[in-house]
Order: structure tokens, then sequence, then C-alpha cells
């Protein structure tokens, strides 16, 4: 039984937040046994975010898959980079539907699955991915980190005709990458000064990049997001979540979602945050294009 596997394998003492409150992996598996012996009933949600959905308009159908990020259910990250870019707090796990307790379920046994049984679960993506090119054809497009950080690059090569797409933290994966199918994004930050250094590499190496901007455009944020950085023209990356369709070198903002005016206003002094605030706007212009 998965159930039985899982009580064996499974960092049962790790701590986690899930329903509101703070418990364990192990008491989650043992409150919801019947849920964790199965399982996963599916991997990747199709246009399963209003974000990724936003590509019906260019006609593009996104299969997406959601596990439990970073070091959320186990000691190994599913995210390399996520404590030095300082994003394991503003992770899209908890907003959107992603903070329902059916999903946060449903991200955990992916994980599992992936982590305990990961043969089943390869076997399992494949068939996924082979039934929605089927039934999509070229119109499909597949992340599958949507909030994880994984390398996949030999499944990728294996599906030539499928374009996959991903943001990641980990600039030297991005660098790597040899499959021409799989479009990456850098996922900028300006919590640290690592993560501010991966940015001015990503920028001398005219990577495309995306930031995310500590506003949500409303008439009470202080915070304006500029024309240009570094000496390019910035374009919205919340209109469509069709990275690969962006001009090479690209540079996009993302405004912040799930959060109050009150928030944003207090977060927007702050100079080490994962967003761009009106604190660091300054140090991120000065970022000079060699």
């Amino acid at each position: 039984m998965l159930y039985e596997h899982y009580k064996k394998n499974a960092e049962l003492k790790h701590k986690i937040h899930f329903d509101g409150k703070e418990t364990t992996l192990g008491q989650v598996l043992d409150n919801h046994k019947d849920y964790f012996n199965k399982p996963p009933s599916y991997l990747l949600g199709i246009n399963s975010s209003s974000k990724v959905s936003k590509g019906k308009k260019l006609k593009i159908v996104t299969a997406i898959q959601y596990l439990a990020p970073d070091k959320m259910i186990t000691s190994k990250t599913l995210c390399p980079n996520a404590k030095r870019n300082g994003c394991a707090d503003a992770c899209l796990k908890d907003s959107g539907r992603l903070g329902m307790i059916s999903s946060q379920k449903a991200m955990i046994n992916r994980t599992l699955f992936y982590l305990y049984m990961t043969d089943s679960y390869y076997r399992q993506l494949r068939y996924e991915i082979d039934k929605a090119y089927m039934t999509y054809g070229d119109s499909l497009a597949v992340r599958l980190n949507g909030t994880s950080d994984i390398n996949y690059k030999d499944l990728v090569k294996d599906y030539p005709h499928v374009q996959f797409y991903d943001y990641t933290k980990n600039r030297n994966m991005m660098m790597k990458n040899t499959n021409k199918n799989h479009h990456y994004t850098f996922s900028g930050s300006m919590f640290s000064d690592y993560s501010i250094k991966e940015l001015k590499k990503a920028v001398k190496d005219k990577l495309n990049i995306a930031l995310a901007f500590n506003t949500a455009n409303s008439k009470k944020d202080t915070l304006k997001i500029p024309s240009k950085l570094f000496g390019v023209e910035l374009v919205s990356f919340d209109d469509t979540d069709a990275r690969f369709k962006d001009n090479d070198g690209a540079i996009g903002y993302l405004s912040r979602k799930g959060s109050s005016v009150k928030l944003r206003q207090l977060e927007d002094t702050e100079q080490d945050n994962f967003f761009v605030t009106s604190a660091n706007l300054e140090r991120i212009q000065a970022i000079e294009v060699a």
C-alpha cells in the first residue's frame, strides 16, 4: 500500500504548515490515510490556473505541474536556490487555488509520488504528456515546474515535438540547457548579495528575465514600475504565461498577487526583499549592461 510505503520512507517528523496550523508530515498522512493510499489522480493540470489559462488567447493549452515546493515536505529542497533568493515565503503555494486544502493535499501527494515512487511517477508523467499531445497537438505547452525548480532535461529531450517552458532561479541550469524545445526565463530576486550577483550575470548574458514588483498597480501603491530596466524596455509578463513566445533577451515584470495595499506599503521600505521595492529600485537600476 502506498500509505505504508510513505510511512516507511518519508520524513514523518518533518514540520509542515497545513490546514492553518503547524503539524508534521506524518500526522498529515495519518489524518488523510485513504487519500495518500492512492497515486495522484493527475500530475499535470490543463489550464489549471488563471495565469496559464491566459494562453488561450494565443491558442495555447498549458499543462502545468504543481509540486510541494522547496522544503515543504522534505529536507531535500525541490528548489535549490530558494533560500539564497528569499523566495520560499513568497512562493505561490499559498495563493489562489493552491492555498486550498484540496490543492495542498494534491501537491503533497504528487511530491511523495515523485520522491518515493520515482519510476511510477515518471511513467505517469510520460503518459500524461503523451495523452495531452494526442489531444491538443502543437497547441500544447508543458510547464513542469509550477512551484518547483527541478531539472527535467532527460525527459524533455525525449519529446522534441513538445514545447516545454519554465521559470528558474538556477542560472547555471538555464545556461547549460541544450534542449531547444525547453525555454527558460530567469527569475530575478533582490533578496541578497548572491541573488543580485546572479541577476547581474543574467543581464550580462542577455537571458530572458522576469522580475516581481511589489505593486498591484493600484492607485494607493507607491511603487511605480519603470518603463525600462538595464536599457531594455520592460514588458508585461502578467498578460500571458507563454514565456516561450517572448523575444530573446526580453525582460518582463510581474505584479504582486494576493497581498494587501497595507502589506505592500510596509514592505516597500525593505531593501532585502524578494520583490523589487522602492527601497531597492535604485540599486537594480544601477546594474550595468556589459
